[in-house]
């Protein structure tokens, strides 16, 4: 494995600071060291900048916000990418807490052209409050199955799993990792999508693949733990990203037109 690739880490967040915290302190325990971190927040809270500027945390913090005007998680995406400098951009939520090998799997598959893709585990409530009141990162697989939580066999750290390109594929915003140069070849993340659902990941994700990128499922490698909270009822806005998915996956412009440039 190549320990000279840059990873910038991007983390999109709103409002939990406590959910940050558990997922700095995993990013903390992270066995590729190469890396700097961006906060993503689609907002701006008091809360979570005085906690991010009063981390102590080994690592390097860049924090981004913008002023809270609905969703407009693309729009701070694509605010990261033009500072970025890393080799390899990886992307997760403010709410995915970390498997100590995530990053190096992740480097570990690079090669410069690829699109790397994890799933996760939803933790249930009672594993996801263990995690926020102790030092413990990585859940036992007795303490899931027993509180039921969902898609414990996504946790299975299986290194010497082959890792295949894929010609079916399904990107999820919280777990992905991007070549920089790939990104750039379809102009970043599409702001014109102001809706949850779609445009950070399923949009990118056909644009990418209309360019003949590769794909790799890191499925059992990249793993990450979802903390479990509530979920508004958004259904209407996702209908509404879906219809614009659709049109433009339809019109079929790959490099997008509202993106990094």
């Amino acid at each position: 494995m190549n320990n000279t690739i840059s990873v910038n880490l991007f983390i999109s967040v709103y409002k939990n600071v406590a959910f940050l915290k558990k997922v700095l302190d995993s990013v903390e325990q992270q066995y590729y060291k190469n890396f700097i971190v961006t906060i993503l927040e689609d907002g701006e809270f008091n809360e979570m900048r005085e906690f991010i500027a009063n981390s102590t945390y080994a690592f390097s913090i860049v924090h981004l916000s913008q002023q809270d005007l609905g969703f407009r998680k693309n729009k701070i995406l694509n605010a990261g990418l033009r500072k970025n400098t890393a080799d390899l951009c990886v992307f997760i939520d403010g709410d995915c807490v970390l498997h100590p090998r995530f990053l190096y799997e992740y480097v570990r598959y690079f090669n410069g052209s690829s699109v790397m893709f994890g799933k996760r585990t939803y933790l249930d409530h009672k594993t996801s409050a263990l995690l926020l009141s102790t030092n413990i990162i990585v859940p036992s697989k007795w303490t899931m199955y027993k509180n039921k939580s969902k898609h414990v066999e996504e946790s299975f750290y299986l290194p010497f799993k082959p890792v295949l390109i894929k010609k079916h594929h399904y990107l999820l915003g919280s777990n992905m990792g991007i070549p920089f140069s790939t990104l750039k070849a379809v102009n970043g993340f599409d702001e014109d999508y102001t809706f949850v659902g779609f445009g950070e990941d399923c949009d990118i994700e056909w644009r990418i693949a209309k360019e003949n990128f590769s794909f790799l499922n890191l499925k059992h490698h990249a793993i990450q733990f979802h903390l479990d909270h509530e979920r508004a009822n958004r259904e209407e806005e996702t209908a509404v990203s879906r219809q614009m998915f659709e049109r433009k996956k339809g019109e079929g412009f790959s490099f997008c037109k509202n993106g990094l440039y």
